[in-house]
């Protein structure tokens, strides 16, 4: 099976967005999205984006990159009406989210309210800017990644939508779901990357007036957007999706020598580690993201899968933590049952992937173990029936039809079909000695000999041992 190892499963795995046609535009919720332009010290326009109305009150969720070396700013709601920016009530370089005061001026101002949970796959509407008119298209949520703790990683679909930063994805009840981030220094130097997150609760919710985290405006521009290692780590993001290791590695590396060290950054650079063949460094900085922050359940999964590498058997314990910690992240069970399985505790191997045989990623490989375990078992026709639902979720999986070509040939008399597995077996590896000499026998107990003999001469050039065993076979029969 081939190694899911990208920060995102992907499995990091991650967020691509696909493509799917829909023209739809929603009207209702978008009332409440508003158009964010910041203003340099003249006053002059210095970077425009989006947001949207989380209060009465008055309070605007915008891109923080939008907010970042400016002096003042203004919003423009769905009336056509300008508002003055009061302040700015909470601030996220993490997460690219600034919370705005504005003048709530009508009763009437339209807001959301917040998903309490992701629910992929779902309908969603996405703000997009139509001839400086704000509207919501459909799209659809297809995955939601959790990156850590504190970052979860979307994946839209379809790939033009014309997004901006802080352009909000909304479900079909209105609530909302989570953002586009944009990390942009400059406008006219930097990259925009084209990631959607997931907005927290608690980056939704209004401060109270006063608290010391508002932020009214202060006399120099605010730069807390621009921290270098901040910078370092997504830049860092970015270079993994593309699977460029080496220099993602040195972006993470950036990032954790800057002050304020993210512990996703010591998670960014332990998978770039360990997809560069050093799993001593990658056991080492996931163990650090896992002590940094807690809960860090796709850490533990990593750091189960360096120390295996290492033929260590703490791995076992990490993928149970990550287990606990996330029971929707499926490869901690599948690699849970793996190394159960391969000890011999059958029992725990299968309890542990059946809750991974569904999965797209690992639900092939699954089922070709709950098979073997099946055989071991004397259940033949139940260890056929998984052999073939390893081959319906993944059509090129070799040893499923050598394997299953084998119980049927074997257990279960039916050389018939055995033959029919068996060839796709030889036609996915047709290099491999055993499917060509299984499927001689198949040929020769269902009264094709011509069949036998045609794989007797390929056998004679890539096993000649097997061949002459052939061979004997072959003279015996009648």
């Amino acid at each position: 099976m081939k190694e899911k190892g990208a920060l995102v499963h992907l499995s990091l795995c991650c967020v691509w967005i696909f493509v799917l046609v829909s023209a739809g535009i929603a009207k209702g919720p978008g009332d409440a999205l508003v158009s964010v332009v910041s203003l340099d010290e003249q006053g002059n326009p210095w970077r425009q984006g989006m947001g949207i109305m989380v209060s009465k009150e008055g309070m605007v969720l915008t891109s923080a990159s939008i907010m970042a070396d400016c002096r003042s700013g203004v919003a423009k709601t769905a009336d056509g009406a300008l508002h003055i920016i009061r302040k700015i009530s909470h601030w996220d370089s993490l997460q690219d989210v600034a919370l705005l005061q504005i003048e709530p001026e009508s009763s009437k101002m339209a807001v959301v309210g917040t998903a309490s949970r992701l629910q992929p796959p779902e309908k969603v509407w996405v703000g997009i800017r139509q001839k400086e008119a704000l509207q919501l298209r459909e799209a659809e949520l297809t995955t939601a990644f959790p990156f850590s703790p504190r970052l979860t990683l979307l994946k839209l679909k379809p790939d033009n939508l014309e997004t901006e930063p802080g352009s909000p994805i909304l479900n079909r009840r209105g609530e909302l779901v989570g953002m586009y981030h944009a990390f942009t220094g400059d406008p006219n130097k930097s990259e925009t990357y084209g990631l959607y997150l997931a907005r927290q609760r608690e980056h939704f919710l209004p401060r109270s007036a006063g608290k010391k985290e508002d932020l009214n405006w202060p006399e120099e521009p605010l730069k807390r957007f621009d921290s270098p290692g901040i910078r370092d780590f997504w830049e860092g993001v970015l270079l993994s999706l593309r699977r460029d290791w080496p220099e993602a590695q040195k972006k993470f590396t950036a990032a954790i020598t800057q002050p304020g060290v993210l512990p996703e950054a010591f998670f960014g650079r332990g998978v770039a580690r360990y997809h560069l063949d050093d799993w001593d460094g990658a056991e080492k900085d996931l163990e650090e993201a896992t002590r940094r922050l807690s809960g860090y359940a796709l850490a533990f999964l990593w750091l189960g899968k360096a120390r295996e590498r290492q033929g260590k058997a703490a791995a076992a314990g990490d993928y149970d933590q990550a287990a606990r910690l996330s029971p929707d992240l499926i490869e901690a069970w599948f690699r849970l049952g793996e190394l159960a399985y391969k000890g011999g505790e059958l029992g725990k191997a299968k309890d542990c992937l059946e809750r991974a045989k569904g999965d797209p990623a690992h639900g092939a490989k699954s089922w070709w173990y709950l098979g073997n375990m099946a055989l071991k078992e004397n259940r033949p026709q139940e260890g056929l029936e998984a052999f073939n639902q390893a081959i319906k979720l993944e059509p090129g999986f070799y040893q499923a039809y050598l394997d299953g070509g084998r119980l049927l040939l074997e257990d279960l008399g039916d050389s018939k079909e055995a033959a029919v597995l068996l060839k796709e077996a030889v036609r996915l590896k047709p290099k491999q000695a055993l499917p060509r000499y299984y499927l001689a026998l198949a040929h020769l107990t269902s009264w094709d000999r011509a069949g036998a003999w045609q794989q007797y001469f390929a056998l004679r050039d890539i096993s000649p041992e097997l061949a002459a065993n052939l061979a004997k076979t072959l003279e015996r029969s009648p």
